[in-house]
């Protein structure tokens, strides 16, 4: 089988009713007790800037593999898993700039053992709706990408990705993540050694939808 990705037009509708799903939470759920700002969980400490490190996972589900999964090929872009290492910089209102590492470990069908992609990003994020209990997230990332069998790099090249989600105040400085993001990535034209089948040759890029959960701490 060439093909393991899932068509763009099915995860549309998915995709705004999870947006809508999570804004209409944060609203309906209770607003945080402020009478205290010291006493606030998580980023509703509004009056303290701080620094935020994140462990992440998530299932990645391909969405677009043309070019990496050719017509007549196996295609080494399946469904796989997302570990992900994210660390920023927040200011009060509730915007974020930081860097990140998240590799992936994908089905390969065979080609390879398994299909690793590593990525090191810059990262841009908003939190929204500070005083209440969950605050809705958008999240930007882009940067470098290498990609190959296991951990070796066959090829390098970019990715990019569009989340939105939520967080949620577990203690003051401890918050529990959820994301759904669509990340596009493009790498440079490779052979693959065991069919022989040259690949990101045609046009367009590799898409992949990840839904993510994960655990920040304020620092």
């Amino acid at each position: 089988m060439s093909r393991t990705a899932v068509p763009l037009y099915a995860t549309a509708v998915p995709v705004r009713t999870f947006v809508v799903c999570v804004w209409v939470s944060c609203l309906v759920l209770p607003a945080t007790v402020q009478a205290d700002s010291t006493e606030i969980p998580g980023v509703a400490q509004l009056g303290k800037p701080s620094f935020a490190l994140g462990v992440e996972t998530g299932l990645v589900i391909p969405v677009a593999s043309k070019p990496l999964c050719p017509d007549g090929s196996q295609c080494l872009f399946g469904v796989g898993w997302a570990f992900g290492f994210p660390f920023s910089y927040r200011w009060a209102k509730g915007t974020g700039l930081g860097v990140g590492y998240e590799f992936w470990v994908q089905n390969a069908n065979g080609v390879y053992e398994a299909t690793v992609s590593q990525a090191f990003t810059a990262i841009v994020r908003q939190s929204f709706l500070l005083h209440r209990s969950i605050h809705p997230v958008l999240r930007l990332r882009g940067g470098f990408l290498m990609l190959g069998s296991s951990f070796r790099v066959a090829t390098i090249g970019g990715t990019a990705e569009v989340a939105f989600g939520g967080e949620v105040e577990l203690t003051p400085t401890t918050l529990f993540t959820f994301l759904l993001g669509g990340q596009v990535l493009s790498t440079r034209a490779f052979t693959t050694s065991a069919d022989g089948i040259r690949r990101s040759v045609a046009s367009g890029v590799d898409a992949a939808l990840i839904l993510r959960v994960g655990i920040t701490f304020l620092l």
